[in-house]
């Protein structure tokens, strides 16, 4: 009786163990927490300590890998200013067009409009002769040219129109995706709507863009140096990559764009802005660092040089700038500056030497790629775009 009570137990025990393995079907997963970084301090991350390696929700919509592109990227803003003469993209992975802008900039609707189209339909005529370039538009820019994105990104109404907007010219120009430059939801110059709901509102924009466009097309951001602004655990689930404006960090006596910390010129650096965006949630392969093709002066230079001014400027013996024009260099930041006589800098900006570096510093760190403002400043043999591609590809071309 002994062993027939002992089996009975023994086949109790294996039974009820089978019934707590099993998961009750009336059980459902706690719902995800909607509070975003946003709701907490409005969008100005980059001072949290994240990993910079979180990946994307569960709920997350990217592009598919195999729309994104080629990777290290090396990517062109190009202006409507631009001579179609010039138009070179063997050193190019991606080009953003510039600029889309919105039809009624004060009240966010009326849709988007895009400067010189006829450019526009020769620079993605560039993907004839090389098929895996990608064309993004652009939208925004800086001060005013900000204005739409607050007023549509409150707006459900305004935000369908925008997205619907967008995917219109993505079909009628054949491109691959769009380039958000909102400079910068709940910041910025322009007051136009500015709201601390910004970053909160442009995930909306964000999600119903990706809704709209799908999971073939490209998303990215132009995001500022100090990585605020942004809700970026809401928006990284639809942003593919951020390009970085690692620049116009310092004018005279600063640099406009120092790789590294110098312990001449204290200010913020390319390497601290990465990191405050990978501080923010943000993979270092979904980062591209900004590379300036200008620089910034004072008197006798203007605010803003140009590469291609800078020939004229280093080799004049007569003039304005002549016994204005010693050319330093920062061992520690990495970039070259001017001075006069006396030492005071009176020009910081980047030449092959310092472009290199930071394509060096792309691969190194293992970024995503590398973007630069803009195509038309290099000079007419495109020094700072051979130099940058050879720096990341090792030649003076990005295809095999």
């Amino acid at each position: 009786m002994k062993a027939i009570f002992r089996a009975l137990l023994m086949a109790l025990a294996i039974a009820l163990a089978a019934v707590s393995c099993e998961k009750p079907s009336d059980i459902k997963p706690p719902a995800p927490d909607n509070k975003t970084a946003a709701d907490e301090n409005q969008g100005q991350t980059g001072d949290n300590n994240n990993s910079g390696t979180e990946e994307p929700s569960a709920t997350a919509s990217l592009c598919k890998p195999e729309y994104l592109g080629q990777s290290p990227r090396i990517i062109a803003y190009l202006t409507e200013y631009t001579s179609a003469s010039s138009l070179d993209a063997s050193c190019l992975t991606h080009i953003n067009y510039a600029h889309g802008r919105f039809v009624n900039p004060k009240t966010g609707d009326g849709g988007i409009k895009i400067a010189e189209t006829g450019l526009l339909k020769k620079v993605v005529a560039l993907k004839k002769s090389k098929p895996d370039l990608k064309v993004l538009l652009m939208i925004g820019g800086w001060g005013e040219h900000a204005d739409g994105f607050s007023m549509m990104a409150r707006d459900p109404a305004k935000r369908t129109e925008f997205c619907q907007a967008c995917k219109d010219h993505i079909e009628t120009y054949g491109l691959d995706g769009i380039d958000i430059d909102w400079e910068y939801p709940g910041g910025g110059p322009s007051s136009n709507g500015q709201s601390s709901a910004d970053p909160k509102n442009f995930v909306l924009v964000l999600k119903e863009l990706r809704e709209t466009i799908g999971d073939t097309k490209i998303i990215s951001y132009a995001s500022s140096s100090s990585a605020k602004y942004m809700d970026w655990k809401g928006a990284m689930d639809y942003l593919d990559y951020v390009n970085v404006m690692t620049y116009d960090m310092g004018k005279p006596p600063k640099h406009n764009s120092p790789l590294y910390k110098s312990s001449t010129f204290n200010q913020t650096s390319c390497e601290e802005s990465i990191k405050l965006h990978q501080n923010a949630g943000i993979a270092l392969s979904r980062l591209n660092l900004g590379v300036p093709f200008y620089g910034h002066g004072i008197t006798p230079y203007a605010s803003d040089v140009k590469f291609n001014e800078m020939e004229d400027i280093l080799n004049a013996t007569t003039g304005t700038y002549a016994g204005k024009n010693y050319r330093k260099w920062d061992a520690t930041a990495k970039v070259p500056y001017l001075t006069d006589g006396a030492g005071t800098i009176l020009l910081g900006y980047d030449d092959a030497e310092s472009v290199a570096e930071k394509g060096k510093f792309v691969i190194d760190k293992k970024l995503g790629g590398a973007m630069f403002w803009e195509y038309r400043h290099d000079d007419s043999k495109h020094t700072l775009l051979k130099s940058l591609c050879t720096a990341m590809y090792g030649k003076e071309s990005t295809t095999d």
